[in-house]
């Protein structure tokens, strides 16, 4: 299942708008980069719920090494880790975040592991400058029983929506965004676009 997952995953960011416009050139590099600031920032999320629960232990050195990865290739794009300071949580990953914060605190290792696979598999999926984009994606030893694996399937559903509302909140904010303007475009003028 979780194969199929990372395949389907990768299929369906292949066929969006976000990654049609990122082929084009229709998508201004600040507009690239917060499309993966948004999976670095959902990886980061689904690490600390990890760590603090103490749940899917086979799944948090993937979940670090790939934060640590996209960060730096962040920060080697931006060419410096001030970004971070700058970063805009847009409304799919309040959502996310929503969703993680509901898992965590119903302790919902299953739920957790299929988000985290799903997240994983989008990086994999997605070009880091100077990265290769190599993730393994761990087994997942918290499905035990046929129900575990009904709700593991319907939230690895869910988390891909997510992750493609990522490129819709992406898109939306960087509409008609010219490439030779890109670098004008500031954290307020992508709040005020999404509002």
């Amino acid at each position: 299942m979780i194969d199929a997952s990372v395949t389907m995953v990768g299929d369906a960011l292949r066929r969006s708008t976000v990654w049609a416009r990122m082929i084009d050139g229709s998508l201004p590099f600040m507009g690239r980069a917060a499309y993966l600031e948004q999976h670095w920032e959902g990886l980061r999320v689904l690490r600390n719920s990890l760590e603090s629960t103490g749940l899917c232990a086979q799944l948090r050195p993937a979940l670090t090494d790939t934060v640590e990865r996209l960060g730096g290739a962040l920060d080697r794009s931006h060419t410096t880790a001030t970004w971070r300071e700058h970063h805009v949580t847009m409304p799919a990953m309040l959502e996310f975040r929503r969703r993680v914060n509901e898992m965590t605190e119903a302790r919902d290792a299953v739920g957790l592991a299929a988000h985290a696979v799903v997240r994983l598999a989008a990086v994999k999926s997605c070009p880091m400058p100077g990265e290769p984009t190599h993730i393994a994606i761990p087994p997942v030893t918290c499905v035990r029983t046929d129900e575990d694996e009904e709700y593991f399937a319907e939230e690895l559903s869910a988390a891909t929506l997510l992750v493609l509302a990522h490129g819709s909140d992406v898109c939306r904010s960087y509409h008609n965004s010219m490439r030779s303007s890109s670098c004008a475009v500031t954290a307020a003028a992508i709040r005020q676009a999404l509002m």
